[in-house]
Parts: C-alpha cells; sequence; structure tokens
C-alpha cells in the first residue's frame, strides 16, 4: 500500500527498489569521477616525497623516463619514479585523494615503496612519509595542471596565483627599475617596511599595506598595496637592506 491508500503489485514493487538502487548507485559516485584531474601524468617530483609544496603534472603522451602520477576513478593515486636499473633507489607513493569542488583536491599518503640497491644507504623511514599532505589548488592550463597547497578558498588560490605571477614578472624585468637602499634592523615584516624610506618621495607609504611575500635566495620581496596600485620591496637579509623599487620610467 502507498501513502495514499492504494495497493502496490509485486511488480511495481520490484521496480520501485530496482529504481531506488540504481539512484543510490549513482548518487554514490564519488566527486572524483567528473574531475580533469583523472587519468595518467608525467611529473618530475613523487608527490609526498620530494621536498616539493607545489606539484606540476602534465598530461601522459608516452612512456618516458622520470616520475609518473595516475589519479584512479576510484579515489585513488600512484607515484612512482621509473625504474632504469636496480643500482639506485626507486620511491614510488600511494594513497587516496578526494575532490572537495572543481578546484580543490584532498590528498593523504598511506603508502610508500622503495627500490633498488641503495635504498639501505638513504636512511628513510617509511612512517615519514605516511600523512595527509592537506588541500591543494587544482590550477588548470591546457594540458598542464599545478597543485598548489591551499585554504580551499578559490578567490584566496586566485590572489595567490596573481601575486606570484606579478613576482615573476618583477625578477623577469629587475633592470626597469631602480633601488635606494637602506639600512634596517627589522625582524618582521611591518618593521622592514617602517625602515623602508621613501627617499624619492613618490609613495606613501602609511596607506600600504602588505599583501604578499615571496622568498628568493637571500632576498624577500615584498608586495605592498594601497588603493590605487602596487609598489614593491625588496629586502636584503644578507647585508640588512631594504629598498622600494622606483620603475624608471615613471616620473
Amino acid at each position: 500500500m502507498n501513502c495514499n491508500g492504494v495497493i502496490m503489485s509485486k511488480s511495481a514493487v520490484k521496480n520501485n527498489v530496482f529504481f531506488f538502487l540504481i539512484l543510490n548507485v549513482i548518487l554514490s559516485i564519488p566527486s572524483f569521477a567528473q574531475s580533469d584531474i583523472l587519468g595518467k601524468w608525467e611529473t618530475s617530483d613523487v608527490i609526498g616525497y620530494a621536498d616539493a609544496t607545489e606539484y606540476s603534472l602534465v598530461k601522459e603522451k608516452q612512456q618516458n623516463y622520470g616520475s609518473n602520477m595516475a589519479f584512479n576513478f576510484d579515489g585513488t593515486f600512484l607515484c612512482e619514479e621509473r625504474m632504469e636499473c636496480l643500482n639506485d633507489c626507486f620511491v614510488s607513493t600511494s594513497g587516496t585523494y578526494a575532490m572537495i569542488d572543481s578546484d580543490h583536491v584532498h590528498i593523504i599518503v598511506e603508502d610508500i615503496h622503495f627500490a633498488g640497491l641503495t635504498c639501505g644507504t638513504k636512511g628513510k623511514q617509511k612512517e615519514d612519509f605516511i600523512k595527509d599532505l592537506g588541500v591543494f589548488y587544482v590550477y588548470k592550463e591546457g594540458d598542464k595542471i599545478c597543485l598548489i597547497p591551499s585554504n580551499g578558498v578559490l578567490q584566496d588560490d586566485k590572489d595567490k596565483m596573481f601575486y606570484n605571477q606579478l613576482v615573476y614578472n618583477f625578477y623577469k624585468e629587475w633592470k626597469k627599475y631602480d633601488f635606494v637602499w637602506q639600512n634596517t634592523n627589522g625582524s618582521n615584516q611591518q618593521e622592514i617596511v617602517k625602515d623602508c624610506i621613501d627617499s624619492k618621495k613618490q609613495i606613501d607609504l602609511s596607506n600600504c599595506k602588505v599583501v604578499f611575500s615571496a622568498k628568493k635566495d637571500l632576498e624577500e620581496f615584498l608586495i605592498l598595496k594601497d588603493d590605487k596600485e602596487f609598489h614593491y620591496v625588496v629586502y636584503d637579509s644578507y647585508r640588512k637592506k631594504v629598498s622600494l623599487a622606483y620603475p624608471k620610467n615613471k616620473s
């Protein structure tokens, strides 16, 4: 009998049961089934083992030397170095992943294997690598994706990518800037920026705040922002000097 008091036939009951079973299977298909990261990729770093925080993956076209990464339909992954000979040590990591949304993936390393004659000399403990790697922003660019540590907030990820591009552009074109170096004993970003005197009287630093920083060798690059534009500060940690970066073409 249904909710309206009508007695249902056995065939109708069977059909309803079959329908709900199919519906349950469809709803239980993991979110990673629709993910752009499914499949095999080439990578230079074994995820969870290499001393790296970001990972660059390129869609695998053919079997080459190096490392590969496979994200499987069942929510597992395998990342391994291709073994060339036994006179070395080759590493593979495996575990699980889950798509939080279309732009974020959560990765956990659950196992690691070493193969080769020299593995015993590396002094690596398996337990050191079995861990939750956290959430990554999946940045897509053609047949390439980058896995970048994330807090799970898409706008923060986009801002980080934009600021990283500014850093890249600056170091690519650093000769287009003038520098006026000042001594500093600052122990944090705020103190360092405070010691950064605008000798050319072009920028009102009181209206600026640090929105991003990046380290390159012994330098720290700071991006400041006021109501209108971005400004760059370079801090030399070895010489304890700091300077604004003045565009040469700006009057």
